[in-house]
């Protein structure tokens, strides 16, 4: 591989996400030599720094104008995360890889698009690689990636997928960063006793998860844990959460923490969302207490919590303060239960996905769409 694309966006709404897990691949494939050039709406224009210490070019698809809603023939369930029809947005993107000249692979992980979206980039590209969690519309691609553990996962996108696409489904292909497979190689065995406790609920948290969770914990009786409370620097809950750390007597606040697997392997026990971080957490054995903060999270936590991975509360929206403290409480209560749910996280991701991910893409070759 010479050259690849990445169509992805990043949002308060959207989270960060897709571009964290789009930049663990993209850096795996230009350590073997591969460019890359990120192509974002200007609504994503925050996380272009990211993108650079990556070392990765990045390219901006303006948006002029307002959406036209009647573009879409076929309007999907997360349309509004483009501020312009999906037509406009495959039309934009086919241009930038044509400036580009020569691409063996495009990248896509964004909810808004579709196979009709793909198709407008065949003949662009060499192959195509759709990033999906969610399986609810069709895809024209040459592999089809779900790092999700979801029940009926290897039925769910049935014939959604062209019949060539080779699809790469479940956790072990989790793209994760280097740092967790090196990290998990550190980690020690865990007792199941909580005495620190990681918050995090991802880079933008609009409905302040933390706040929330931070609360809780600051309710407890009896010893308090020590608590390490990561947010983003997007978080518009900045300096609630930060007087939240204060009240408690052994809290830190981390903004933009770049130190994500050295906090997890501190942690006894974490208090989280879903997304990217629940394979984070799972390779490295890290007992949870979840909360979905959106929609698309519910699958993945659900089938986490019936494997025994997690300990899964339902929507942030429907947990209480009180409700979140009795979790914390009895896990805190029960180092056997917390034992055991670390142990049955580790096993279900070893941290190598992304070098599975590469490899399948150097060994796939194009198909006639």
């Amino acid at each position: 591989m010479q050259r690849v694309v990445v169509r992805v966006d990043a949002s308060v709404e959207m989270g960060l996400g897709h571009v964290t897990r789009c930049l663990a691949l993209a850096n795996a494939l230009a350590a073997a030599g591969t460019k890359i050039c990120f192509l974002m709406r200007d609504h994503a224009k925050a996380f272009v720094p990211l993108i650079e210490a990556g070392g990765h070019q990045w390219r901006l698809l303006h948006s002029a104008g307002h959406r036209d809603h009647g573009a879409d023939i076929r309007p999907l369930a997360h349309a509004h995360w483009l501020p312009v029809s999906w037509q406009e947005d495959a039309d934009a993107t086919a241009r930038e890889i044509g400036e580009l000249g020569s691409v063996d692979w495009l990248i896509v992980d964004h909810y808004a698009l579709d196979a009709g979206w793909e198709r407008v980039q065949r003949g662009r590209a060499r192959q195509i690689l759709a990033v999906d969690d969610l399986a609810d519309r069709p895809h024209d691609c040459d592999v089809l990636l779900d790092q999700n553990l979801v029940l009926g996962m290897e039925t769910r996108y049935g014939a959604l997928l062209p019949g060539a696409c080779k699809p790469l489904l479940g956790p072990t292909y989790a793209l994760l960063r280097p740092e967790f497979a090196k990290a998990r190689k550190r980690l020690g065995a865990r007792k199941g006793e909580v005495r620190r406790i990681l918050v995090c609920f991802g880079g933008s948290d609009p409905a302040n998860a933390t706040g929330k969770a931070l609360a809780a914990i600051r309710s407890l009786s009896g010893n308090p844990p020590s608590v390490d409370a990561v947010i983003g620097t997007s978080n518009p809950h900045a300096d609630a959460v930060g007087e939240l750390c204060r009240e408690l007597p052994d809290a830190t606040l981390h903004r933009g923490a770049d130190n994500i697997a050295e906090l997890m392997i501190r942690a006894d026990l974490a208090v989280g969302g879903g997304g990217v971080m629940s394979w984070e957490r799972c390779c490295l054995g890290l007992p949870t207490i979840a909360m979905d903060i959106a929609a698309n999270q519910v699958g993945a936590l659900t089938a986490l919590a019936a494997a025994g991975a997690i300990d899964y509360q339902g929507s942030i929206a429907d947990v209480s303060e009180e409700r979140l403290a009795r979790a914390v409480d009895a896990m805190m209560g029960d180092p056997t239960r917390a034992r055991e749910m670390g142990g049955t996280a580790l096993a279900l991701v070893d941290g190598e996905g992304t070098d599975r991910v590469r490899k399948a893409m150097m060994a796939s070759r194009p198909y006639a769409g």
